[in-house]
């Protein structure tokens, strides 16, 4: 934690403005400019979208800061930035579970009166609603994603196996294609980390469960289906599972780099792995499937959503230039600029038809059904801290130090700590 406080104040110094008192008014004579901070990785991507909005505004530009990749330090340097309240940045690009707390500490301007019905009716309703808390718009999606089922169509294909569509198909299929260690059943996303959070959120509603009720603040990790779901992750990495037993360390790319070595049968990931396995010299290139995340009665699951949106931070010097750049990045030539290249999913409705995006990607025409059913994360302004909690004790019941009936009781009775008095 230290470690990470050291991060963000030294990136902060670099990012922030030097106060002075004649900056602004030199900047403006000569035209605006707009803030934003990207992770240094998909920085490429957002300069011809930047340079099309100069285009379309004259006078009006978007300064890219390069900020770091690991989306929790990313988290730390965007809420100390917005904690100044100096209007370093204009923009806020934010990753779907962080508009609660931004938006109850009042950092971000509620975007009702810019964005209608009809402009809301453009873009995925759930990543479009995971913008929303208490009943105001302040997050527009930009880019989304939803946890899905990939699986090794040719080996299933020449055992004479179905694609599995339960969890105890899932595990049969694993067992019986898997030859450890050079090939597993089944990969997910097993460190202590939000990715461990989103994939156990799946197993946990395809086992007919629940982690919070938003509304009500009801919390339910200590009840049967809770224990069920954690029972199968724990049986997955156990001795003579289906998994590898590194995969509680293991995060998307490293699942990723291992099925698209031909390592597994199986993974649990997101859409952005389609287009990286298709690519010359992947060993499963035109050998995938994929299927919505298993539940217990072979109904198509329930994908987590994710995804990064962008709004408007209150103390921009610039807002109704903000809020035309969030008009020109959602639309849907800004969309191909960034998606086609990236692979990422958009978050237009009208992309998932569009001939461009799909030549980039034809993996977007099956994708758009499986968004429809992606479920949010609980919209609560102590998101992280209840996220802390459950990932705490997952990876407890994971490493054998607590069983599944202590491990989710201690994250129950945690979590209703940290809930029991939020706004």
């Amino acid at each position: 934690m230290n470690r990470r406080r050291a991060w963000t104040a030294a990136i902060l110094a670099l990012l922030l403005p030097v106060p002075a008192c004649h900056g602004d008014e030199g900047r403006d004579r000569a035209g605006v400019t707009l803030r934003m901070l990207v992770p240094a990785n998909e920085r490429p991507f957002w300069l011809p979208l930047a340079e099309s909005f100069s285009r379309a505004r004259p006078g009006v530009s978007l300064e890219l800061e390069e900020g770091p990749v690991p989306t929790d330090l990313r988290e730390s340097l965007t809420t100390s930035a917005l904690l100044s309240g100096d209007g370093a940045f204009d923009l806020v690009y934010l990753d779907v579970t962080w508009t609660p707390k931004l938006a109850a500490a009042g950092w971000l301007r509620p975007l009702d009166d810019d964005f209608g019905e009809g402009k809301r009716a453009e873009l995925l309703p759930q990543a479009l609603a995971a913008g929303i808390y208490r009943g105001r718009l302040y997050r527009l999606p930009f880019r989304t994603d939803v946890g899905l089922l990939y699986y090794r169509a040719d080996l299933l294909a020449a055992a004479g196996i179905a694609p599995p569509r339960t969890f105890a198909q899932l595990e049969e299929t694993a067992r019986r294609l898997q030859s450890p260690p050079d090939r597993w059943g089944f990969l997910w996303q097993g460190a202590q980390y939000e990715g461990l959070v989103c994939f156990f959120l799946e197993v946990l509603h395809g086992h007919g469960g629940f982690w919070i009720e938003p509304e009500s603040l009801r919390v339910g990790l200590d009840r049967p289906e809770a224990e069920a779901a954690l029972a199968f992750l724990v049986r997955a990495r156990a001795p003579g599972g289906i998994s590898p037993p590194g995969v509680a360390a293991y995060r998307e790319e490293e699942t990723r780099q291992l099925f698209q070595g031909g390592r597994a049968v199986l993974l649990r990931s997101w859409p952005y792995v389609w287009r990286l396995a298709q690519r010359e010299g992947s060993a499963v290139a035109g050998r995938l499937g994929v299927l919505p995340v298993p539940t217990l009665s072979g109904a198509p699951g329930s994908g987590t959503l994710g995804g990064w949106g962008l709004a408007v931070a209150r103390a921009s010097r610039h807002p109704a230039e903000a809020v035309a750049f969030l008009r020109h990045a959602t639309s849907l030539e800004s969309q191909r600029l960034f998606c086609a290249p990236t692979g990422f999913a958009p978050a237009r409705i009208d992309a998932y038809s569009d001939p461009a995006l799909l030549a980039a990607n034809p993996f977007l025409a099956e994708l758009l059904p499986i968004h429809a059913s992606a479920t949010a994360r609980p919209v609560v302004a102590r998101y992280a801290q209840a996220s802390d909690v459950l990932q705490r004790h997952l990876t407890a019941a994971l490493a054998g130090l607590e069983t599944t009936r202590e491990a989710l009781a201690a994250a129950a009775r945690e979590t209703r700590l940290v809930l029991g008095d939020s706004p």
